[in-house]
């Protein structure tokens, strides 16, 4: 669940004040003034509390916004969670609605790495979604060869899977097969196209080379705002955010 900043005050101010920053399209800052106070191990001074609460306020309150509600918890794990299909789904469905991207030819894909914790059983808050997601990754589509999305698929199936959603394969000796994208099989002369993190797209984790982003669709599309935008569309709906696994992969039988 979200955590309170209240036992963080005396070093949180600065993150405090750059996380409402972000979180918030309608402050702005008007004049700044440099203010020094001396942080000790002694209780707080009250000037800096009382400089500080305004945002603070401001932050819980933002943080503690329902969004949402999870009937049961997700989590994460190997070769598929509901929590990666609940990720990446929510991603795929924001790169529908991106123009000129051939989504018949695209998929979504991530790392179980990039997801930072679990979404708990109930109301899903903003700070869930922070928490969840706390880097400001963007969304990027990445075009790949099909000789080089093979590579891909197999480099995922030695790594035990990851999260992805528009495409289907089993887990076979370290191998991707039986692979369909979007319902169709997959072609190895096709060209695809991989949307995914502005981080894994430049080499984080290794899932591509930095050659290959040279080409891709750049956003600036806060993954984070993706996942948050996409809880707040499903309570509009009055429909609970639900994610089962559906064996999109799997080990080979």
């Amino acid at each position: 669940m979200y955590k309170n900043f209240s036992s963080t005050l005396k070093i949180g101010f600065v993150g405090a004040l750059f996380m409402l920053a972000s979180c918030s399209k309608h402050l702005h800052v008007q004049q700044t003034k440099p203010q020094h106070y001396a942080i000790t191990d002694n209780a707080v001074d009250s000037q800096l509390i009382k400089t500080i609460q305004p945002y603070k306020q401001s932050l819980d309150a933002k943080m503690h916004e329902v969004i949402g509600t999870a009937p049961v918890a997700l989590t994460k794990k190997t070769p598929e969670s509901n929590l990666g299909n609940f990720f990446a789904e929510a991603v795929f469905a924001r790169v529908k609605r991106l123009p000129n991207v051939d989504t018949a030819n695209t998929f979504a894909m991530f790392n179980n790495g990039g997801l930072r914790t679990s979404v708990p059983q109930g109301d899903i808050m903003v700070g869930s979604m922070y928490e969840l997601m706390p880097f400001e990754n963007k969304l990027v589509v990445v075009p790949l060869s099909g000789e080089r999305l093979l590579k891909l698929l197999d480099f995922i199936a030695e790594k035990d899977g990851a999260p992805v959603a528009g495409i289907r394969f089993n887990i076979a000796d370290k191998k991707a097969k039986d692979i369909t994208i979007n319902g169709k099989a997959f072609d190895v002369t096709k060209n695809y196209y991989v949307a995914t993190s502005d981080y894994l797209a430049g080499g984080g984790d290794k899932f591509f080379t930095t050659d290959e982003n040279k080409d891709m669709l750049k956003t600036e599309i806060l993954l984070r705002d993706i996942l948050i935008d996409y809880c707040k569309q499903m309570s509009k709906q009055n429909k609970p955010v639900i994610a089962n696994t559906d064996g999109r992969i799997q080990y080979a039988k």
